[in-house]
């Protein structure tokens, strides 16, 4: 993901040189030097200048790195994180910069061609400049919204892992298809094109979703039996639980 913003910044706000990328792995370093042009090192030390850092790390990472940032950075750097499930308290905390100003971002995978949707929330000492300046910058891979920081694992839930659900409910599309005799081939070309024209259509559209749902599904007719039989299975409740389930898996990846 940071790879994807990366890009996205590079084609729409920022030139090469205002950019300095840091991993511990000199094999990402290669690789993104190569193919992006901008500075890389391995060293942590090379973001003390830096007025904002992405700090697109692992949760799991989180303890090793922020300790040692917390030594070359300052209260004046801005620092977007895109880590599911680690408060900006916890961000805080543990750069030991005791005002550090922390946005917390929630993109998802369409930023990597520019299509991206993106919650943002400020922490505690973030000022509403820098939750502009986060906007200006994430609206380079797509749409940006801002939330509270209590809402930011609902967004985790519904559009950060929202391409998942879109591309599982495809695959099940697929194989139900298969199921009832057409081959995979010709399975695939239907739903997948069927998903996309859809996404163009609501997209080009004035209408809201559920008036497109309605337009197709005629009284009586054949799209109107697979909905119903899907209400007949209480679908919206297990969306709402899947979506719960994610939440609360956020929730606990903030207590580890």
């Amino acid at each position: 993901m940071g790879e994807a913003i990366l890009k996205g910044l590079l084609d729409n706000v920022l030139k090469t040189q205002d950019i300095i990328c840091v991993d511990k792995s000199q094999e990402s370093l290669d690789r993104i030097a190569k193919a992006y042009q901008v500075v890389c090192s391995a060293e942590i030390s090379a973001i003390r200048d830096c007025d904002v850092v992405l700090l697109a790390v692992k949760p799991q990472n989180m303890d090793e790195v922020l300790p040692l940032m917390g030594k070359v950075i300052s209260e004046k750097t801005l620092i977007i994180s895109i880590a599911v499930g680690i408060t900006s308290s916890f961000i805080v905390k543990n750069l030991g910069i005791s005002k550090a100003a922390v946005v917390r971002a929630m993109p998802n995978t369409p930023a990597l061609v520019g299509k991206g949707v993106t919650g943002i929330a400020k922490g505690e000492f973030a000022t509403d400049a820098q939750l502009t300046i986060t906007k200006n910058l994430l609206e380079a891979v797509g749409q940006v919204v801002v939330v509270n920081e209590d809402q930011i694992d609902i967004v985790a839930a519904a559009s950060g892992s929202g391409p998942a659900y879109y591309f599982y409910v495809t695959e099940l599309l697929i194989e139900a298809a298969v199921s009832h005799g057409l081959s995979r081939d010709v399975a695939q070309v239907l739903v997948e094109n069927t998903f996309i024209g859809s996404s163009a259509l609501f997209e080009n559209s004035d209408d809201d979703v559920v008036e497109l749902r309605r337009k197709v599904t005629s009284p009586k007719g054949t799209t109107q039996a697979a909905i119903e039989f899907l209400e007949s299975k209480d679908l919206k409740s297990i969306w709402q639980n899947a979506l719960g389930a994610a939440i609360k898996r956020a929730e606990e990846i903030s207590k580890n």
